[in-house]
């Protein structure tokens, strides 16, 4: 199997309403380890493509208020939506791509719901995921003979769903068992699953239970491998993969009781060698700050979206080496300094780069009307598009 290059693109720092979970204790069933010898390194997406957008361009989430997916092109004002679900049934904070598909979820609280969208045809399929199961993250996975296979991570059940269908045929679900404590991400890679465990009380309060870790769990058998990740905590863990490379990150763990906000621990980013199985570099991110959503640019970079502090909830992005998670430094901070044309400062969230060093962001106006912005690798802002409303996230189409 070849190596898989996920670029995930959650950004959504907050947890949700938090809820009590304790973990149940089973091994992978029989269904979802024939699925997993099932997994093949060259098949499709399974989903049919016709009538394609544009090839490259933005896509960006609008994750409330009107839900769905704007597509944007690299130049000019254009922009076509696609329309996911009513307000009530939809609260995405991120979105994954890869190749020709986007997957978002929902949580339990709006329907523990799955969004397959082929991006060329601008078709969304919407499955029913189990009920309760509260649903963090979707990852597009290798199936066979023509099959789909995404992988769910269902935060309440302790358990990954693998859901398999063919073009527009039935939805068979299988799971993963003994996911974690409270599994928030995964990623397929050298003939296995790896979970990302947020290691949080998900189920009620999304209370930090301790350090962040990685779950291996093979294609066949039942011996699993699990990597603390020491100082990495956060209720909305998350990785990205490069290569043989994961990179892990969370968000901080905090207290949103009551105003003013108690930050008990900043996010951060650790590195881990998937191959080797263990740890290679981990970096806190600034004092005071929260959240690390992580994306991996086009310029071979890490672009880390964050909060400067709990009281402003000032965006930030920090650019990163992945090499070793060393911060580009602008002039004046550790995160991007970024303005107008004329020189005033400017602030933006879900940040990426295109492969020139451009730095594509989003920023909500009064009423949460969204706004692409496109920055120069100096960090002068070279482009201003509408993106419809509620923005959370983006990812850059190549």
């Amino acid at each position: 199997m070849g190596d898989l290059i996920y670029a995930p693109t959650h950004t959504a720092m907050i947890s949700q309403p938090r809820r009590r979970f304790t973990a149940s204790r089973h091994v992978v069933s029989s269904t979802a380890a024939a699925l997993f010898a099932a997994l093949v390194a060259c098949s499709s997406d399974g989903i049919s493509n016709s009538m394609p957008q544009p090839p490259r361009g933005i896509i960006v989430l609008d994750g409330f208020i009107q839900p769905g997916l704007t597509f944007l092109g690299d130049t000019g004002s254009a922009s076509t939506k696609l329309t996911l679900g009513p307000s009530t049934e939809f609260d995405a904070g991120g979105f994954s791509l890869l190749r020709d598909t986007v997957l978002a979820v929902s949580s339990r609280s709006a329907g523990d719901l799955l969004y397959v969208t082929d991006v060329r045809a601008s078709t969304t399929r919407r499955i029913q995921l189990p009920a309760r199961s509260n649903p963090s993250r979707a990852r597009l996975l290798t199936g066979a003979n023509g099959q789909t296979l995404i992988g769910v991570a269902l935060r309440d059940s302790s358990s990954i769903a693998l859901v398999s269908f063919a073009g527009a045929g039935p939805v068979s679900i299988s799971r993963i068992t003994n996911a974690g404590t409270c599994p928030t991400d995964l990623v397929q890679f050298d003939n296995a699953i790896w979970i990302v465990d947020a290691n949080a009380n998900c189920r009620v309060n999304y209370a930090v239970q301790g350090d962040v870790r990685l779950i291996r769990v093979p294609n066949t058998g039942t011996t699993r491998d699990t990597i603390l990740l020491p100082g990495l905590r956060g209720s909305g863990a998350s990785v990205l993969v490069t290569g043989s490379e994961a990179f892990i990150s969370a968000g901080g763990d905090a207290n949103f009781a009551s105003f003013p906000y108690t930050l008990i621990a900043t996010g951060g980013i650790t590195k881990v060698d998937l191959r080797a199985r263990r740890v290679l570099v981990s970096k806190a991110m600034p004092a005071n700050s929260y959240g690390a959503g992580v994306k991996l640019g086009l310029d071979g970079l890490l672009y880390v979206s964050l909060y400067q502090d709990l009281t402003s909830f000032t965006n930030r992005i920090l650019k990163m080496r992945p090499a070793d998670l060393s911060v580009l430094p602008s002039a004046s901070a550790e995160w991007v300094t970024l303005t107008t044309p004329s020189g005033a400062a400017v602030t933006c969230g879900s940040g990426q780069a295109d492969a020139l060093g451009r730095l594509h962001c989003l920023q909500n106006g009064t009423g949460s009307v969204t706004s692409l912005l496109v920055f120069s690798p100096s960090g002068t802002e070279v482009r201003r598009v509408a993106a419809n409303q509620g923005g959370v996230d983006l990812a850059i189409r190549p």
